[in-house]
């Protein structure tokens, strides 16, 4: 019978010779010691892991994505400040002309003008014009005489 006290007194303990020492006593033992021993995967430490190149791609990968993102996000918001200083310019254009600055008159929808808001639908603004078109000098005597 396997006693563990022989171990204890050689000072040194082998799990590897315990483990032995049960499967010399037991057949059962001895089963599953070789079921176990099939079992053990071999060592992968002498060769390269495949994940390792693959974690490298993927890591490659995600660095170009978020080069790419900050990039789109940066040009995202110049468009966005690009048309806000458009929309500004042709709802100050729609005042000076006296046309809806939400639509032009274009949308049957339209809140503002429900389509009806063309160049002169309403009184142009006379300060806006000045300001996007120049000021316009009303015609001398003369030249409402001779039409020139």
């Amino acid at each position: 019978m396997f006693d563990p006290a022989v171990f204890a007194q050689a000072g040194t303990v082998d799990p590897a010779q315990i483990m032995q020492g049960l499967a010399d006593e037991d057949p059962r033992v001895a089963m599953m010691m070789k079921l176990m021993q099939s079992q053990q995967a071999p060592s992968t430490e002498d060769k390269p892991d495949e994940r390792d190149d693959l974690i490298a791609d993927l890591s490659e990968r995600l660095d170009a994505a978020e080069t790419r993102l900050v990039k789109m996000t940066r040009v995202a918001r110049q468009l966005h400040d690009a048309n806000a200083v458009a929309m500004g310019r042709l709802g100050r254009l729609a005042a000076a002309l006296g046309a809806c600055g939400l639509c032009w008159g274009d949308d049957d929808l339209c809140p503002g003008c429900r389509g009806r808001g063309g160049v002169g639908m309403v009184r142009p603004d006379p300060v806006a014009r000045a300001a996007l078109i120049g000021r316009r000098e009303p015609p001398t005597r003369q030249h409402a005489a001779t039409g020139h």
